[in-house]
C-alpha cells in the first residue's frame, strides 16, 4: 500500500474531523477564518457524546447519529443566538474572510510549512500506511475499533466490555476509537492503513491549527506570530509524535492535540479582546463544549486544561478587581468574584482527586535529577531528545514578552505550571506529594513531556515574530537611509515568508532522532516486538483458514491478538490486560491437552473456539506470562497445522469436533 492510494481516505479524514464542527461555528455566528481551528474540537465533542446516547435510543454507531446530533445542536445554537442578550455582533462574511492580506498569507504560508513537515515526519516514522506500532498498548487501541465495528457500539461507558471478561463495563475514553471506526466505516480503508492517516490528519490538521489560535488568542493578528506558530507546530520532539511513539498513547495524543484550541476557548471565556466579533453566547459556550471533547477524548486532558487554565482565572480575577478598584467602585462585586474563584478552585480540588488512575496504575518512577529536568525544560529536550537550540532561544525571548504584557501574563504562569508538573514527574521524590501532583498523568514522564509544546510553541511564536519585526525594521531603515523615497522591493513582502522557512529549516535536524525511534517501532521486521514480519504473513492469511464465524485462541502477549483487529477474526483475548471466564483460562492453561481432557472441549465449544495462532513465547514486553496450553508441538493429538512462517502457526482443533 502506498501513501498516494491513502489521499481519498486522508481528504475524508481532514473532512470527517472539521465538517461537523465547523457548522457549529457558522451557527454561532462566528465568521473569522481563527475559529476554524475550534472546529475539530467540537466534532470530537458531538460524536464522542453521540455515541454515549446512541445505545439507549436503540441506533447503531454511524454517521447517522453524529450528522443527527450535529444538525441539531447547530439548531439549538442558532437559537440562542438569536436572544438579543446574547445575539452576535453582525460581520459580513466579506469582512470576515477577506481580513488582512498580510495574516491570510504568512498564516496560509506557516500552516502549510509546519502541517507539511509533521506529515513528512510522520510518514518516515509510520514507513508504510498499514504498518502497525509495534508496542504493548497497540494491541487494546486497533482491537477496540475492530470491536466497535463489530458492535455498532463506541461509547465510552462500554467498550471495557472488550475485555472485562462478561463484567460489568466502566468508563474508558472512546473520542479515538469512535473517528477511526468512522472513518473505516466512510472509507473503507483498511484499519492499520486508517488508524495511521487519523493520526497524520490530527497531528498536522488539528494540532497545528490549534497552535495558530492560541497564539492568535494571545497576541491578536499578528501574522508573523500566527504563522511562526504554524511552522514551529512541527519543531518540537516531545509532540505531537512522542505519544505516537510511546506507548502507544492515541486517545491521550487526540486529547493533547486538542489542548491548544481549547485553551485558547477558557481565554475567550475569560475575557481575551483579540476577538472583537464575539458575542457573549459564543464566548461563554465555547470553553465548556470544547472541554467536554477534551474529557471524553482522555480525562487527563481535561485535567492539563484545568492545570494550564489556572493562570488565566487567577489574571482575570486580580485585573478585575485592580480595574474596580481604580475606578473607584464598590468591592462588593469584585469580593463576590474572588468567592466564585475559590469556589472553582474547590471543585477543582475535587475533580483533582477523584479523575485519577488506581495508585496501582501510577507506577511510574523518576527518572533523571533535577537539574537534568530543568535542563530538558529549557532547551525543549524533554525525555532525553536533541537539543532544540533555535527554538528554545525563540521560546525564551516569548516568554519574556508575554510577562510583560498585562492581556498575555497569565501564559507565562500556565508555561511555570507545566515546567514544574515535568520536574516534579521526572525529578521529584516519590511519594505522597508526587503523587498529589502527577498521579493525574499517571506519574509518567513522557505524558507531561507531551504538554511542553502546548506552551512552548506559542511562546517560541512570539519570539519569532518579535525576532522577525526587528529584521525588519532593520531592513526598512536601512534602505530608507540608502534611497530615500524607494517603494518597497521584493524583499519586503518575502522577507517574513523567508523567515518563516528559515525557522523551519532550523527545527529541522532535532527533529531526525524522534522521528527514527517512532520509525523503530513501526516497523514489521523478522524481530519486531509485538508482531514479526512472520506473524503477520499468518494473521494476514486467516482469510484461507478461518471462517468468519470461529474464534481463534491466542496469547496476546505474543501478538496474536492482534488477527481480531487486521483479519477481523475473534480472538479469545482482546489485550494483554484481560480478565478471562473460567473456559478461557483453561483453555489458556490446557488446551493442547484436548485429545485426553474432555473439559477442555467443552470449554472450546462453549466459545466455538476452533483455532489456535502458536506464536512461541517471545513476549512484547520480554516476560512469560504462562498460556502453556497455547504452545501446540508439532503432532501434537488433536491438532492439524494449517499453516506455517517461520516459527508461527496455524493450527486447526480437531480433537473437539
Amino acid at each position: 500500500m502506498s501513501w498516494f492510494s491513502v489521499l481519498p481516505t486522508a481528504l475524508a479524514c481532514l473532512l470527517l474531523l472539521f465538517a461537523p464542527g465547523t457548522l457549529l461555528i457558522v451557527a454561532l455566528g462566528l465568521r473569522n477564518p481563527a475559529f476554524l481551528a475550534v472546529a475539530p474540537l467540537l466534532t470530537v465533542s458531538v460524536a464522542s457524546v453521540s455515541a454515549i446516547v446512541a445505545p439507549y435510543l436503540g441506533i447503531g454507531w454511524s454517521l447517522l447519529p453524529v450528522g443527527a446530533a450535529t444538525v441539531l445542536l447547530a439548531a439549538v445554537l442558532f437559537a440562542i443566538r438569536r436572544i438579543p442578550a446574547l445575539r452576535q455582533p453582525k460581520l459580513p462574511w466579506r469582512t470576515a474572510l477577506a481580513g488582512s492580506q498580510r495574516m491570510l498569507l504568512l498564516g496560509g504560508v506557516g500552516f502549510g510549512i509546519g502541517a507539511l513537515s509533521i506529515a513528512i515526519q510522520l510518514r518516515t516514522a509510520f514507513g508504510r500506511p498499514d504498518n502497525i506500532s509495534q508496542t504493548f498498548d497497540n494491541v487494546f487501541h486497533l482491537n477496540a475499533i475492530r470491536y466497535v465495528l463489530d458492535t455498532g457500539n463506541a461509547s465510552s461507558m462500554t467498550l471495557t466490555g472488550m475485555t472485562n471478561g462478561g463484567n460489568p463495563p466502566y468508563f474508558y475514553p472512546a473520542a479515538w476509537h469512535g473517528l477511526a471506526s468512522l472513518l473505516i466505516q466512510l472509507t473503507g480503508a483498511p484499519l492499520p492503513a486508517s488508524v495511521n492517516v487519523l493520526n497524520l490528519c490530527i497531528a498536522a490538521g488539528v494540532w497545528t491549527l490549534g497552535c495558530m489560535f492560541l497564539v492568535r488568542t494571545l497576541v491578536g493578528p499578528n501574522p508573523y506570530a500566527v504563522g511562526a506558530a504554524g511552522v514551529l507546530a512541527a519543531g518540537f520532539g516531545s509532540f505531537p509524535i512522542l505519544l505516537l511513539d510511546f506507548g502507544v498513547l492515541y486517545p491521550n495524543f487526540l486529547a493533547v492535540s486538542m489542548l491548544p484550541a481549547a485553551l485558547a476557548c477558557v481565554s475567550i471565556f475569560f475575557g481575551s479582546r483579540q476577538f472583537v466579533n464575539i458575542g457573549p453566547g459564543a464566548r461563554f459556550l465555547l470553553a465548556p463544549m470544547t472541554a467536554l471533547g477534551v474529557a471524553i477524548a482522555h480525562p487527563n486532558g481535561v485535567m492539563s486544561l484545568l492545570a494550564l487554565s489556572v493562570p488565566v482565572l487567577l489574571a482575570a480575577w486580580a485585573f478585575f478587581a485592580i480595574d474596580r478598584r481604580r475606578a473607584g467602585r464598590p468591592m462588593r462585586l469584585t469580593l463576590a468574584a474572588g468567592a466564585g474563584l475559590l469556589a472553582t478552585f474547590g471543585v477543582m480540588a475535587v475533580l483533582w482527586k477523584i479523575i485519577r488512575p488506581p495508585a496501582v496504575a501510577a507506577f511510574w518512577p523518576p527518572i533523571q535529577t533535577q537539574g537534568q529536568a530543568l535542563g530538558e525544560v529549557i532547551t525543549n529536550s524533554a525525555m532525553q531528545r536533541p537539543v532544540a537550540w533555535a527554538v528554545s532561544a525563540l521560546a525564551i525571548v516569548g516568554l519574556a514578552i508575554v510577562f510583560r504584557r498585562r492581556a498575555t501574563a497569565w501564559f507565562a504562569g500556565s508555561f511555570i505550571v507545566v515546567a514544574l508538573l515535568f520536574v516534579v514527574v521526572s525529578a521529584g521524590p516519590a511519594g505522597r506529594y508526587r503523587d498529589l501532583l502527577t498521579g493525574v498523568w499517571y506519574n509518567d514522564s513522557y505524558r507531561l513531556a507531551a504538554l511542553l509544546p502546548v506552551v512552548g510553541v506559542p511562546l517560541a511564536a512570539i519570539g519569532a515574530a518579535w525576532l522577525i519585526e526587528r529584521l525588519q525594521e532593520r531592513t526598512l531603515r536601512f534602505r530608507s537611509n540608502a534611497a530615500p523615497g524607494a517603494a518597497p522591493g521584493l524583499l519586503d513582502s518575502a522577507g517574513p515568508i523567508i523567515a518563516l522557512v528559515v525557522v523551519g529549516l532550523l527545527q529541522a535536524p532535532p527533529m531526525v532522532t524522534p522521528v527514527l525511534s517512532a520509525q523503530a517501532n513501526y516497523s514489521t521486521t523478522p524481530d519486531s516486538p509485538l508482531v514479526s514480519s512472520d506473524e503477520m504473513a499468518i494473521i494476514q492469511e486467516l482469510d484461507n483458514y478461518v471462517p468468519t464465524d470461529a474464534t481463534v485462541a491466542v496469547n496476546p502477549w505474543t501478538g496474536g491478538a492482534m488477527a481480531f483487529a487486521i483479519a477481523d477474526r475473534n480472538t479469545t483475548s482482546k489485550h494483554t490486560l484481560t480478565t478471562y471466564t473460567k473456559a478461557t483460562e483453561l483453555l489458556n492453561d490446557k488446551f493442547r491437552e484436548a485429545a485426553t481432557d474432555p473439559s477442555v472441549c467443552a470449554a472450546a465449544r462453549d466459545g466455538n473456539v476452533r483455532y489456535v495462532l502458536d506464536f512461541g513465547t517471545r513476549e512484547v514486553h520480554g516476560g512469560n506470562h504462562g498460556f502453556q496450553g497455547l504452545q501446540i508441538p508439532d503432532a501434537t493429538p488433536g491438532f492439524k497445522l494449517l499453516d506455517q512462517k517461520g516459527d508461527a502457526k496455524l493450527f486447526q482443533v480437531t480433537a473437539c469436533q
